[in-house]
């Protein structure tokens, strides 16, 4: 991460614009074959009730959790409260787990899917290459915390 704006987005592009890529793919397959990739076996409002659901929770946690990144920046801080107390990367695990699945249950094509399959792959494949200049930039404090709050999937206890 060499330039100012690799820091702003991180390893972002490197996770997401493959993912983009398949998912653009898989939106072209469905539409030209919806008969075998779409999902069916429920009534289209489950879906689109479902898919509405994780998206409201996925916007709803990508939105705390920048807003509160942006403030940590802009004051030289580690962010380890509120969403980032869950999980260190809580920009990633919305997108990987609720805004791209809900995007496939409300269109009901279960190929998107796949997307967040190769998301998660990518993010750990390149997250180190993101955490090695926080753990540069704040010593102890980040080790810390990287030690006490898991990389992207919180812990059942940690929720409830």
């Amino acid at each position: 991460m060499n330039t100012q704006k690799e820091n702003f987005y991180g390893v972002g592009p490197k996770i997401m614009r493959p993912a983009a890529a398949y998912g653009i793919v898989a939106i072209l397959i469905t539409l030209f074959n919806p008969e075998l990739f779409l999902m069916k076996f429920l009534p289209g409002a489950v879906f689109h009730i479902i898919g509405g659901i994780l998206l409201g929770l996925g916007i709803a946690f990508l939105y705390i959790s920048s807003r509160a990144m942006m403030k940590a920046v802009t004051l030289g801080q580690l962010e380890i409260s509120g969403t980032f107390a869950l999980v260190r990367n809580p920009l990633y695990f919305s997108w990987i787990f609720f805004v791209i699945p809900g995007i496939a249950f409300a269109s009901q094509a279960w190929l998107i899917l796949g997307m967040s399959a190769l998301a998660y792959f990518r993010f750990n494949k390149f997250i180190s290459l993101e955490e090695k200049p926080l753990e540069e930039a704040f010593g102890d404090e980040f080790i810390t915390y990287k030690k006490s709050v898991p990389l992207i999937i919180p812990r059942f206890k940690d929720i409830f």
